[in-house]
């Protein structure tokens, strides 16, 4: 099985890379868009170095693996947090990003306050928790389309998360 999803994760890479020729980077960048956001964050962080993710990450993303069903394999993440400043035309804000590798999904994670042990499980619930294999096509094809993601964004935030994000395994006797 586990040899089945890394073959299914390698082919999906070959075929998101060797599709980029298809890809329009100049129109995306005129947009003003970045990655899946309307514009372009001020700076990133290490979402690991916030208490509350910090504890909540392993909780978190044990129930997606279980919900998935993939405690039978590693799970490899890439996390990154990125935040606008405040401007006058815009409050200051932050988001946390997690690139699930393993079963290709992108997710705009916020944590929710509180000690409930269920809180872990609004992972689910994120928005947006993007299938990359469903959702993700060129910008010119995602244009004023709702429940499709330019392919060229996603491509900007999974680079960015490799570069300066942090990256996990959880193996499966780590699954909580």
């Amino acid at each position: 099985m586990k040899y089945l999803i890394s073959l299914c994760m390698i082919l999906f890479s070959l075929t998101a890379f060797s599709k980029q020729d298809e890809l329009d980077f100049k129109a995306w960048e005129k947009t003003g868009s970045w990655g899946i956001y309307d514009s372009k964050p001020d700076s990133h962080f290490k979402p690991l170095k916030i208490k509350s993710y910090k504890e909540g990450y392993l909780p978190s993303f044990s129930y997606l693996i279980k919900r998935f069903n993939l405690q039978n394999v590693n799970n490899e993440y890439c996390l990154i947090g990125y935040k606008w400043n405040k401007t006058k035309d815009r409050d200051e804000r932050e988001r946390i990003i997690v690139f699930w590798k393993t079963a290709n999904y992108l997710i705009d994670w916020d944590l929710p306050d509180g000690e409930d042990d269920h809180r872990y499980k609004a992972i689910i619930f994120s928005k947006p928790f993007i299938d990359m294999n469903e959702s993700v096509v060129p910008y010119k094809e995602a244009e004023g389309a709702q429940a499709l993601w330019a392919k060229e964004g996603v491509m900007q935030i999974i680079d960015d998360c490799e570069l300066n994000g942090q990256k996990i395994r959880i193996k499966p006797s780590e699954i909580k």
